[in-house]
């Protein structure tokens, strides 16, 4: 006994680190949706010649599985999330915010594929 807490003491504070922090838990898939879902509604209205694919975003919440007795939960959440891309929108500019949404939800997007239309025909 006495052998191991000379090794513990001698170990010195490499032994008695502690570990690292649990990594952030990802989005859910409700989160996930009314993120694609604020950020693609709101580059329709501010983001010229921009179209969204509503199918596209329909596709969306049914791969988030999204049901009726989340629609509480989901408004709150769409509420929440268009306050913060509208200010999101104002702090960076209309370019810049246009450009990153186009890049994450247009036809090459890294976060969803086609869901906005970039240089769509204005009717």
């Amino acid at each position: 006994m006495a052998s191991i807490l000379l090794a513990l003491l001698l170990a010195g504070p490499a032994v008695a680190q502690v570990p690292a922090a649990p990594a952030p838990a990802p989005a859910s898939p409700l989160d996930s949706y009314a993120d694609a879902a604020t950020t693609t509604i709101i580059a329709e209205q501010s983001c010229p010649g921009v179209q969204m694919k509503a199918g596209q975003l329909t596709n969306l919440r049914l791969a988030a599985r999204v049901n009726t007795g989340q629609e509480p939960a989901l408004q709150e959440k769409l509420r929440t999330r268009a306050t913060q891309v509208r200010q999101q929108l104002a702090e960076v500019g209309r370019d810049a915010w246009c450009a990153n949404a186009l890049a994450a939800f247009g036809p090459d997007g890294t976060v969803a594929r086609g869901v906005l239309v970039p240089n769509a025909r204005i009717r």
